[in-house]
This record gives structure tokens, sequence and C-alpha cells, in this order.
């Protein structure tokens, strides 16, 4: 009896096996998605999906009058149209197989599309695709997105999404980049109490070696110099102003953002002797929201600098030189309207409704409030 039972509940798991195989035999698991405008005013959405077991071989060519092109393993295919349902519908009426979204770990967003009005809306509809990856990495690249989705490449390893994943964590993990997925910006977008920081993406140029003044790290991506086979680099931050993109950060501005607010746990400085000194923050800094009418938006951060027996680096010019860098972070993202530290997130707190909120016209004041920063630094001898 018990071998019967085994018998049959083997040949269920392996029929149940056969048929999810030919289900993802019939589709297409799109690996990361790009959005464009169009010349003609519309819209254009690339995908990247994995090529047959040949490594993509014989893929791609002409489909319905839109282009596919195949890549070490891997199909990218796309359509343009006028609207975001048009297009869709366009690709999947010239694509041989049937899009799952489920998998999806990028959606790469052209900052000429950001920074229009239509931004949110098609947040809001990427993010109601059925079975989409909600929490796949939003990220605006400079340039075109069709191009930046077909330089996507696993330099690294063999799975594109795999590598997408790892190198996210790695430059979020040294504070270069936000951590922000489609999911929280379209939650952040709608309810209005804290504007989300996207990634930044772009395709370096190849540049000649040379010796760069100042700190090498405060640019954007696309002037990050090309130091390795992969052109698509992820650094920095766009910021929002609650309806679009309205500007950008650098990467080492997201890096010291996210050392105050507890996304990153240290940062190289370099002091006025240019001395290199690593930075730790063993807490997230304290914010609060100060006035009425005039705010006051008020930081205190405590870290650590630890130095090598020897030097003695100076601790209060090493604050000082923190809070002229951390003032100018947040004054410049008062400039583009974008509460990216989340200080609307404590001032709606002394609302009991959300007119009473919205009458508060937070927004407007925000961009003109007085920013303090005040930095602890303690040294510590290794």
């Amino acid at each position: 009896m018990k071998k019967t039972c085994l018998l049959l509940i083997f040949l269920c798991c392996f029929l149940l096996t056969g048929c999810m195989s030919s289900r993802v035999e019939e589709q297409l698991l799109v690996i990361v998605l790009g959005l464009d405008t169009a010349e003609n005013g519309g819209l254009t959405l690339t995908v990247k999906v994995p090529g047959n077991s040949a490594g993509g071989q014989g893929g791609g060519g002409q489909s319905g009058g839109e282009q596919g092109s195949d890549q070490k393993g891997y199909l990218t295919l796309h359509a343009t149209g006028h609207l975001f349902s048009d297009t869709l519908e366009l690709l999947l009426a010239t694509t041989p197989r049937s899009l799952n979204f489920s998998q999806v770990w990028e959606i790469a967003i052209s900052r000429e599309l950001a920074e229009t009005a239509q931004f949110p809306a098609l947040l809001q509809q990427l993010y109601t695709l059925p079975r989409m990856h909600t929490q796949a990495a939003l990220v605006i690249c400079e340039g075109k997105a069709r191009k930046f989705v077909e330089e996507q490449k696993p330099y690294v390893g063999l799975r594109l999404s795999r590598y997408i994943e790892v190198t996210l964590r790695n430059y979020a993990d040294k504070g270069f980049v936000p951590t922000t997925t489609l999911a929280k910006a379209v939650r952040e977008m709608r309810y209005g109490w804290q504007d989300p920081l996207l990634i930044l993406g772009a395709i370096s140029q190849e540049q000649e070696d040379r010796i760069t003044e100042g700190n090498v790290l405060d640019v954007d991506a696309e002037k990050l110099p090309s130091t390795s086979v992969n052109k698509v680099k992820f650094y920095g931050a766009a910021a929002t102003d609650g309806e679009k993109v309205s500007g950008t950060l650098t990467g080492y501005e997201m890096a010291l953002i996210n050392l105050i607010r507890g996304g990153a746990q240290s940062l190289n400085l370099t002091d006025e002797n240019g001395f290199p000194l690593p930075l730790y923050a063993r807490t997230p800094a304290t914010l609060s929201v100060k006035g009425d009418e005039q705010l006051s938006l008020d930081v205190r951060f405590i870290c650590e600098v630890n130095y090598l027996s020897g030097y003695a680096p100076n601790g209060e010019k090493i604050a000082q030189q923190l809070e002229r860098e951390i003032t100018e972070v947040i004054q410049k993202l008062q400039k583009m309207r974008c509460d990216g530290l989340g200080f609307g997130s404590l001032c709606v707190r002394r609302f009991m409704t959300i007119p009473e909120w919205e009458n508060f016209h937070f927004r407007e004041k925000y961009a003109s409030a007085q920013v303090n920063v005040n930095v602890q630094v303690r040294l510590k001898e290794e």
C-alpha cells in the first residue's frame, strides 16, 4: 500500500512538472523593460527576454514590422505606438510567444520621458500589468532606454537577472544608488509625504586615463569614466517632485543621503590634507521639522572617523566639511522640489486630517525652508 502511494505521488509530481515546463516554454520571461518617447510623440516599449537554448542564435529579425535583436542568449524586442496600451498591444501582437512580466528585474525609463507630466500615469500602468513583478528596480536612464536595455549584458555570471540583482545591491550597499522599486515609487508618489529618489543609469563612453581634480566620485553616471567592459553604469539618483523627475544627484551626493538616513554604514571621506578617512554612521541621523509659516529642517548626525596612528585628523574641520556638504545636498533637493529625505513624513504627523495637511502647503514651504545641520565627529585610532 505504501509503495502504491509513493508511486502515485511520484507520478503526480512528474506530471505537474511537465505541465509547468510546457507552460514556461510557451512564454517569454521579460528580464528588463524599457520605455522611451518616440519621435512622433508616442512611446517605444523595449523588452529583453532569454533566447533559446542555443544561445539565442537565429532569434530576432523582423516580426510584424518591429525589429528584434539577439545578443548572447538574450532577445531584445520593441514596438512603438501612440499610447502605452497601443504600444503594449502591438508588441504582444508581433511577439511569437506571450510575455510574462513576473520575472522583470529592472524597469528603465528614459529621463526625457520621466520629466514629462505622463510619468506618474505610466508608473501606474506598469504597476497594474498582469503578473508584473512590482519589486523590480526602477531606473531613470540618460539617453534612450532602448539603447540602455540593449547594452545590458551578464558580464559576470550567466544569467542577466542575477547579474542585475547583484550589481544593484553592490552599488546600493556602497550608497551610490537608492533602492527604489516600482512599488515603492508608486506608493510614495501617490501619498505625497515623501518624494522617491530613483536609480540613475547611463551608458558611459570610453575615456582616456587622466587625473581628475577634486572629488572623483562627485559626478553624474554619464560622466563616470568607463573602467571596465561594461558601459552600463548605475550611479547617482534621479529626484522627483511629486509629479515627475526634476533633476539628478551625483553618486557621492546620493552616498551622503544614504549615510545620514541609514541606507549605508560607511563612506570614504578625504580631509583637507588629502588623506582618505573611513567614516562610519552607527545610527541614522535624527531629522526634525520646526516652525509653521517659515519651516526649519534640522539634521543631527553623529559619526565615527577611523585613522591610523601617526596621523591625527582634525575632528572639528571634518564636522564642518560634512555639515557644509550635507547642507548643500539638502538645498539642492529643495531647488528640485524633492523631499528625498522624508521631512514631509515627519511634518504630516501634526495634522488630524488630509485636508488640513493639504491646506498647509508643505511643498511650497519646504522649498524655502532653513536648513540646519549639526554633525558630531568621534575620532577612533586603529
